[in-house]
C-alpha cells in the first residue's frame, strides 16, 4: 500500500515538472479618440461627446474623457460654429442660430491637446419621412416573472419611392406604477402621491434600409415595449430618424458585432471605424460616428386596453403588490402628475 502511495506522488511530480507555465501578454492598445455626437434638422444646441480608449480593467474598457479640444462644425455654405467645452468630455455648440437643414452638408473638425486634428467627410442631411400612425398591442412574456405583461408599440411610415432611404428609431415613454399614498392634508381621507409615472427607454438598436421596400408602406415596426403594472395610461414618443447611407452602414457593423454568439461561424471582431479622420495620418481613424440626420417624433396615449378582455394580465395586475406610502419611495425621483405633451 505504501509503495503504491509512493509511486502514485512520484508520478504526479513527474507529470507536473513537465509543464512550463505561459505568461500571456495582455493586450494594450494605444488611446483611440471616441466621438460620439449628431447634428439634426431639430433646433440648436448639439453636443458631441469625446473620450478616449485607454486600456482595460478586468473584461472592461476604461474611457477617459477628452478635455480641452477645439471643436468645430462647419457646413458647405461657408458656415462655422465652435462647441463649448462643457467638461466630462462633452462639447455644446455656441452659436443658436447655426441650425441644421435637409439637404444641406456638414462637417466636424476636432484637434486635440496634442495637435492631432481629426476631421469627417461631409455628409448631406437625408430626409426624413414623418410617422403615420403608432400602434400598440399587449404581448406577454410569461418566462419574465418581474413584467410578463406588456404594451408593445410599433409605427407605421410611408416611405418615398424617389430614393433610397435607412431609417433610425429610438422611443421612451411613461407606465404607471401604484402605491396606497399620503394623506393630502392633515386629517384628510384623500390619498396623495399614489400614482407614479415611470419612465422607460428604449434600449435596442433599430435600424432599417428600404431596399426591399422602395417606396411601399414600413408596417408595424416595433419601436418599444413598455411594462404593465396597473391599469391605466401609458405616454410614448418615438423619434424617426433620416440616416445617411455611411451611417446605416457603421451602426450595421455595430449591431453585427454586438450579436455575434461566439460560434465558429462568426466574423473575426474588429474595431469599428468612425467617419473622422486624422489629416495627417489616414491610417488613424477615430472610432465612433458623427452623424447628420434629419428627424420627426410623434406621441401616443395608450388609454384603452382592456385589461378585462385578457384575463392572465388581469390576474397579475390583481397579484402586483402595492407598497404603503408616497410611490416615489418605492419608485424613484419620478413625476407624480401626468406629464404634459401627450393629450
Amino acid at each position: 500500500m505504501l509503495r503504491s502511495v509512493v509511486l502514485t506522488l512520484l508520478l504526479i511530480s513527474g507529470l507536473s515538472a513537465c509543464i512550463d507555465p505561459i505568461s500571456l501578454p495582455i493586450r494594450n492598445e494605444e488611446p483611440r479618440l471616441v466621438v460620439d455626437g449628431q447634428i439634426t434638422n431639430e433646433a440648436p444646441p448639439y453636443t458631441v461627446r469625446l473620450t478616449y480608449t485607454t486600456g482595460f480593467t478586468g473584461s472592461n474598457t476604461v474611457d477617459t474623457p477628452v478635455l480641452r479640444a477645439v471643436v468645430s462644425l462647419s457646413d458647405d455654405a461657408g458656415r462655422t460654429t465652435t462647441f463649448r467645452d462643457r467638461g466630462t468630455g462633452v462639447y455644446e455648440t455656441t452659436d443658436l442660430t447655426f441650425r441644421g437643414e435637409v439637404g444641406r452638408s456638414y462637417s466636424l473638425t476636432v484637434r486635440l491637446n496634442d495637435g492631432k486634428t481629426y476631421e469627417s467627410k461631409p455628409e448631406q442631411m437625408p430626409a426624413v419621412p414623418p410617422i403615420d400612425s403608432i400602434s400598440f398591442e399587449v404581448v406577454s412574456r410569461l418566462s419574465n416573472m418581474a413584467t410578463p405583461y406588456r404594451l408593445a408599440y410599433y409605427v407605421t411610415t410611408n416611405d418615398p419611392a424617389t430614393e433610397r432611404n435607412y431609417y433610425r428609431w429610438t422611443a421612451f415613454g411613461y407606465t404607471n406604477r401604484l402605491s396606497t399614498g399620503v394623506p393630502c392634508s392633515l386629517g384628510s381621507p384623500a390619498r396623495c402621491n399614489n400614482r407614479c409615472w415611470t419612465p422607460v427607454s428604449s434600449d435596442q438598436l433599430n435600424v432599417f434600409s428600404d431596399d426591399a421596400i422602395n417606396g411601399n408602406p414600413i408596417r408595424k415596426r416595433e419601436v418599444l415595449q413598455l411594462p404593465i403594472y396597473t391599469v391605466g395610461p401609458q405616454l410614448v414618443e418615438v423619434q424617426q430618424y433620416g440616416l445617411t447611407q455611411a451611417n446605416y452602414q457603421f451602426w450595421k457593423a455595430y449591431e453585427e458585432q454586438s450579436t455575434r454568439t461566439g460560434s465558429i461561424f462568426d466574423p473575426l471582431p474588429a474595431p469599428i471605424a468612425g467617419n473622422l479622420v486624422n489629416i495627417n495620418d489616414p491610417t488613424d481613424l477615430a472610432r465612433g460616428y458623427f452623424a447628420v440626420t434629419s428627424i420627426t417624433r410623434k406621441r401616443a396615449r395608450a388609454q384603452e386596453y382592456d385589461a378585462q378582455q385578457n384575463l392572465g394580465l388581469l390576474s397579475f395586475i390583481s397579484s402586483v403588490i402595492i407598497p404603503e406610502g408616497d410611490c416615489r419611495q418605492f419608485f424613484g425621483p419620478v413625476p407624480i402628475v401626468e406629464p404634459e405633451g401627450w393629450r
